[in-house]
């Protein structure tokens, strides 16, 4: 069960909807447009850009990078799940993809330093002296979470996922509950994520998971939960509105879709960066889809 955040904007898809509103581009050749979508792994370099500007669909409220849910009371787009057996054994392990349209950036306090771009400064009570200015917002968002199953109908354990971080819960049958047990930072040396330490479950069945608003980052309570020190970012979350993943749940073969071939970037590539820091970006990179992320289960005698 995921509760998405009071204020919302950004909603989830389908990937098949989302790929209706954007087209291959490479900065190999950017004039090429391709029929299809590339696939494998000469596709690596590859984005899949809006076919409208950025700035046109966020100003459009009913623009397919809002969401192609119809009203917002209860949410029921597909989620995709990914199995991975482990042979001759009863181990195996699913994760659970969703994919939003857009992902929403932080606001950072800054200062205009003419030739040195923006710079983040801090805030004096909680008031910005400067301008404040997003940054890291993006086109497709991939976020996830993961079960592994030992030889049990039941997980044992639960891998969370929240921006370039990602906690380790394991599960305890008897108080129906997953117990934080320890946290990973994949990407960053300033990530210092909190997680929740416990996950509860709806009706003893299902994980309730809360994705941040505009980002999506996945907590296990609702709250403000800080993931970066420098410059403090923070992710919040609460009751928003219901998404009852299990309703709609596509289990993924192997093949199954062209676009489990492609190897690129679900979105357009970064701009409006940093002059002295070309990752810090108001635009990042759309993300990698599922046939290059890493597992967080391997499978083991």
């Amino acid at each position: 069960m995921v509760w998405l955040a009071p204020g919302e904007e950004f909603f989830p898809s389908s990937a098949p909807s989302f790929l209706n509103h954007v087209q291959p581009w490479t900065p190999e050749n950017p004039v090429i447009i391709p029929a299809k979508i590339p696939t494998g792994p000469s596709s690596e370099s590859w984005f899949l850009i809006t076919k409208n500007s950025i700035d046109n669909l966020l100003r459009n409220k009913s623009s397919m990078i809002y969401g192609d849910h119809t009203e917002k009371k209860n949410i029921n787009v597909p989620v995709y799940a990914q199995v991975t057996t482990c042979h001759k054994s009863l181990h195996f392990h699913v994760t659970y993809w969703l994919f939003f349209p857009y992902s929403q950036g932080k606001e950072i306090c800054t200062v205009d330093l003419g030739p040195l771009g923006l710079w983040p400064i801090p805030t004096i009570n909680g008031r910005c002296l400067g301008t404040l200015q997003e940054f890291g917002s993006h086109v497709g968002d991939w976020e996830h979470m993961s079960l592994y199953f030992k030889e049990d109908e039941k997980p044992t354990l639960m891998y969370i996922s929240a921006h370039d971080a990602g906690a380790l819960y394991k599960f305890e049958s008897k108080s129906k509950q997953f117990l934080f047990q320890k946290q990973e930072v994949r990407v960053g040396v300033l990530q210092q994520p909190s997680f929740p330490k416990v996950v509860q479950l709806f009706l003893g069945t299902h994980p309730i998971l809360f994705a941040a608003k505009g980002s999506h980052g996945l907590w296990a309570a609702p709250g403000k939960h800080k993931y970066v020190r420098l410059p403090r970012l923070y992710d919040e979350s609460g009751y928003g509105t219901l998404w009852e993943t299990w309703q709609s749940i596509n289990v993924l073969k192997e093949n199954e879709y062209e676009w489990l071939k492609f190897w690129g970037r679900w979105g357009n590539p970064k701009s409006q960066c940093h002059p002295l820091a070309k990752n810090i970006c108001q635009q990042s990179d759309g993300p990698t889809g599922i046939p290059m992320k890493k597992h967080h289960f391997k499978c083991s005698k």
